[in-house]
């Protein structure tokens, strides 16, 4: 099923029906600023595993979690340099993915060595909805591996809408995957290029 929300203003009862299905364990599928995404509640292990099934995804390879804010990501990592929290205000929010170490609050099959894959898009829904529920999504493109890029509501819903409890339609993603930057380490390294410039 489809449901259509202003792209700059989400409406809020439609937030709020998002929100409640997600805290019965629902998936969906979401735009952000880069590509659609498949998303549930990141503390819901349950619902990480449907999304996990959905996409064929080996468990080992962690899926990333979006914050709505610098005040909610700051909660998932440990203590930032102050380097690296001026160049996280540069980036964020963005078409970016920060590899992080992870803190206390994220679950362990959210983590890869301790690491952590963190996002804000800069996309109102996402930061709406998030800032709603008060704690993050998972955040992992639709597409299945091998398979070509969808990225309307209408091509999800045919293609995966058995599988998912609603497909939001709350404007256009970029249609490119979002620059990963490894932060984790003494130096940023590039993981993998893509919406975001990188060096800044």
């Amino acid at each position: 099923m489809i449901l259509t929300l202003h792209p700059d203003t989400p409406q809020l009862r439609h937030l709020e029906r998002i929100a409640e299905l997600l805290q019965r364990d629902g998936v969906i599928a979401y735009p952000t600023d880069t590509l659609y995404g498949l998303g549930c509640l990141a503390s819901r292990k349950k619902a990480v595993d449907r999304i996990l099934q959905i996409k064929g995804r080996d468990p080992k390879k962690p899926m990333s979690i979006l914050c709505s804010d610098m005040e909610m990501f700051c909660r998932y990592t440990r203590h930032l340099d102050t380097p690296t929290f001026r160049l996280l205000k540069q980036m964020l929010p963005g078409p970016y993915t920060v590899l992080l170490p992870a803190s206390r609050e994220v679950p362990r099959y959210l983590q890869n060595k301790q690491v952590v894959g963190l996002r804000i898009p800069h996309q109102p829904f996402c930061q709406a909805l998030v800032a709603l529920l008060g704690e993050p999504i998972i955040t992992t493109s639709v597409a299945l591996p091998d398979q070509p890029v969808l990225n309307t509501a209408w091509e999800i819903e045919e293609e995966q809408g058995h599988a998912l409890d609603l497909v939001v339609d709350c404007g256009q993603p970029l249609g490119i995957p979002s620059t990963i930057v490894d932060l984790s380490e003494d130096e940023p390294l590039l993981i993998r290029e893509g919406a975001g410039p990188w060096p800044l």
